[in-house]
């Protein structure tokens, strides 16, 4: 038998528990993989980035030196996809990938090679230039409290079977009793310990959330994947599932810019790149090339990535050091 333990000590073992877990036995993003993220839906989200770096490193003075820092990298696929599209800032720009997952950070190395440094912790001192997140926070583990008729109880986890204790925690919401919330105090902790690392730039982190708590109540807000689908309740498959939750922004320390993905890639340039590839495409349509065929499939991903009722929805967060 095994002593109850707290949800997100349960989480941490789903995910990345080093014999079991979901990340470490390979799980992730990719069409290969159990789900898509942006950067997997094809190279453009790392071409908006690409410009959006350009933008950012022309208006800090072009330093001789610029970084990128790509946390929760996965198998790199933005990293590549910025380096493939190329940036203004040339040999300025020191692209690292951070990744907690061994298994995942050899596929990085692969796919990288020395085209960027891949690591399991943050770079030592301080970082000049950017911190990417790209759905990491999802990820980082949640207590679970539950509104009851006597105040706020913690979710615990004995076995298979949840168990409610009493927490600590306060929750300044009046909410019905049986209404379950997450409380995000790794990833608070996370963006803290970013910031204390980040020198002039800015940190970026995209999600998909709420701006407000209080938006998640009534709202299905932890849910599990395995395969391209829903899987089944996080208890009853432990570290054959990811385990992601809504995130809630305002539980998070500084006072970030939020807009929409849709926003932000239009903000930093998508339509432009989605009108050069229509011309390449018109230009060279028949040819049925593969510059034309890659033109074609750059329009269908702005429309995978802009959509309102899917990826365009995701917030993006910004904390901007001058």
């Amino acid at each position: 038998m095994t002593d109850p333990v707290r949800f997100d000590e349960y989480q941490q073992r789903c995910l990345y528990d080093p014999d079991g877990g979901f990340y470490s036995t390979g799980g992730g993003a990719g069409r290969r993989g159990d789900f898509i993220t942006s950067p997997e839906v094809g190279p453009l989200f790392g071409a908006v980035i690409a410009r959006a770096i350009d933008t950012w490193w022309e208006a800090s003075g072009r330093p001789k030196f610029f970084d990128l820092v790509e946390v929760g990298a996965g198998r790199g696929a933005l990293t590549a996809a910025i380096l493939d599209a190329g940036t203004g800032c040339g040999t300025a720009l020191r692209p690292v990938c951070v990744e907690q997952s061994a298994a995942l950070r050899l596929a990085a190395s692969e796919l990288l090679g020395d085209r960027a440094e891949v690591r399991a912790d943050l770079p030592d001192g301080t970082v000049h230039g950017l911190i990417v997140a790209n759905e990491l926070l999802d990820n980082l583990v949640v207590r679970v409290v539950e509104r009851t008729a006597d105040g706020w109880a913690e979710v615990w986890v004995d076995g298979s079977t949840e168990v409610l204790r009493a927490t600590e925690l306060e929750i300044d919401l009046d909410v019905p009793p049986g209404t379950r919330l997450p409380v995000h105090e790794r990833a608070a902790h996370w963006v803290a310990d970013v910031l204390d690392h980040l020198g002039p730039g800015r940190l970026v982190a995209i999600d998909y959330g709420v701006r407000a708590t209080a938006e998640l109540v009534g709202r299905p807000w932890l849910r599990t994947y395995s395969g391209h689908g829903r899987g089944v309740d996080p208890l009853q498959a432990p570290g054959a599932l990811d385990i992601t939750v809504d995130v809630a922004f305002d539980q998070l320390p500084g006072d970030p810019t939020i807009t929409t993905q849709r926003q932000f890639l239009i903000d930093n340039g998508i339509d432009a790149l989605v009108e050069e590839a229509r011309a390449v495409w018109h230009a060279r349509s028949h040819l049925g090339d593969l510059e034309a065929i890659r033109a074609r499939s750059r329009v269908g991903e702005a429309d995978a990535l802009l959509d309102p009722g899917g990826l365009g929805a995701f917030l993006v967060a910004e904390w901007i050091r001058p």
